[in-house]
């Protein structure tokens, strides 16, 4: 029994690091490449350069393992396999200038973007860029988020706030308007718990229910106009500053831990989970 017990334990051991390596990476866009975080062994990986100075968003498809971002100053977007040791960029769709955005919805298999100059436009396709849709148009959107259960898009609208709408458009709720002047860059859902988090354009971390209420202040940051990535996993929100990775939990007036200072401004982040959580 106690020779059972031991080897067990000894498996449990082998066990646990393993499932750790797979499901804590962090991706992040910064100078013109794609880089990958390690959370256990603190390494950092360069994954590939996007052919793009500006990629302000990233997304994966769990089911078929492909990363997805749009590139915002050649105006497309692209994928390539993660993990993977091929990691050749392929082209998905075209698209109007300067599009900023996306969401993966690997149920149903599409793929979401916004264009917050010009068009103003929310859009949609399938995974590989076929059936191409403008839903609507929308005053500066900027970030799209997708609560894939309950069939919502929640959206930054830039200098205005944070809105949701039905995946068929026909309803819409403003949830939060924003009260500085500067641009929302960022923000996420927690769809655990029904919240919904952003930065803005103070520098400070602000969390609500995903019906606009019980706001409340996680943290304030002082790095005004530098927030260009978030992300929720867990109990702990990542987040960029200016050139840091960071990361805090999810309890308001939290002390945040650096993770790694690069040399360029961060400018959007993806928690790869192994278990597609």
């Amino acid at each position: 029994m106690g020779v059972r017990l031991w080897f067990c334990m000894c498996l449990f051991a082998l066990c646990v690091p393993l499932v750790s390596s797979l499901s804590s990476k962090v991706l992040y866009s910064a100078n013109n490449a794609i880089m990958e975080f390690d959370l256990d062994t603190r390494t950092v990986t360069k994954l590939l350069e996007p052919g793009s100075n500006r990629v302000f968003a990233m997304d994966y498809d769990y089911k078929h393992r492909f990363i997805y971002f749009p590139r915002y100053d050649t105006n497309d977007i692209v994928r390539f396999a993660y993990p993977s040791s091929n990691r050749t960029l392929q082209t998905v769709v075209q698209t109007d200038p300067f599009p900023s955005g996306i969401a993966v919805d690997s149920t149903n298999e599409h793929i979401y973007w916004v264009v917050p100059a010009g068009t103003n436009t929310l859009s949609r396709c399938n995974l590989d860029g076929s059936n191409l849709t403008l839903l609507t148009t929308l005053s500066v959107p900027y970030v799209v988020r997708l609560d894939v259960t309950n069939r919502w898009m929640y959206i930054v609208k830039a200098y205005i706030g944070v809105m949701k709408l039905r995946f068929d458009i026909a309803e819409q709720q403003m949830l939060v308007n924003i009260t500085t002047s500067a641009i929302i860059h960022c923000m996420d859902i927690d769809t655990d718990e029904s919240r919904v988090y952003w930065f803005e354009g103070n520098g400070e971390l602000i969390s609500a229910k995903d019906d606009g209420s019980d706001i409340k202040t996680i943290i304030s940051t002082n790095t005004g106009g530098n927030n260009f990535g978030l992300r929720v996993s867990g109990s702990y929100l990542y987040y960029a500053g200016n050139k840091q990775l960071l990361m805090v939990n999810k309890t308001p007036v939290s002390t945040p831990t650096v993770l790694y200072n690069d040399t360029s401004r961060i400018e959007s982040i993806f928690v790869f989970n192994q278990s597609g959580m």
